[in-house]
């Protein structure tokens, strides 16, 4: 006959001894097997929850990234007057999606910019959380990261010709 006890998510059933019989070492043992067991198993429970929990803290430039595409159109709107500047300073991957020389077929070069519009910043944030993983400290992900639209706006001086027009004045 066994006893059982309803905790949270689990049912824990122990052998139960009737006061009447006295116990016997053999049930004290598993007993006390028992005991041991369920402490086991919710320290290894509390375990994966704080794994999980900090998986997901880790994730936070992703996180970050997600929240500036929610507002990538009013920042599209905020920068829009400054054209191309603008454009090329804040979202230089969209600039260089919209440019000619990206040969693509009809509807797809009309959606690719649109589409990094709202993936610019989480492929940055998920970039981030790459380089983070190689121990890397904040600021020199920041300068990373930096670097990365450096070299985006210099594809875009180079292909639209600004250099040119700069160099014959």
């Amino acid at each position: 006959m066994q006893e059982c006890t309803e905790s949270t998510h689990k049912i824990t059933c122990t052998p139960y001894i009737p006061p009447s019989r006295g116990a016997t070492p053999d049930s004290l043992r598993l007993l006390e097997l028992a005991a041991i067991h369920s402490q086991i198993r919710t320290q290894r429970q509390l375990e994966q929850h704080k794994h999980f929990l900090l998986s997901l803290v880790r994730l936070w430039p992703l996180a970050v990234g997600a929240g500036f595409a929610w507002y990538a159109p009013q920042l599209r709107d905020l920068v829009s007057p400054y054209q191309p500047w603008g454009m090329w300073i804040l979202f230089p991957f969209v600039a260089i999606a919209k440019r000619p020389e990206m040969q693509f077929g009809g509807d797809f070069s009309r959606l690719l910019p649109q589409v990094m519009l709202y993936a610019q910043f989480p492929l940055e944030g998920l970039l981030a959380r790459i380089i983070l993983r190689k121990r890397m400290t904040l600021p020199g992900v920041a300068r990373l990261i930096f670097f990365v639209h450096f070299l985006a706006i210099a594809e875009l001086c180079l292909v639209s010709g600004v250099l040119w027009q700069i160099t014959l004045r």
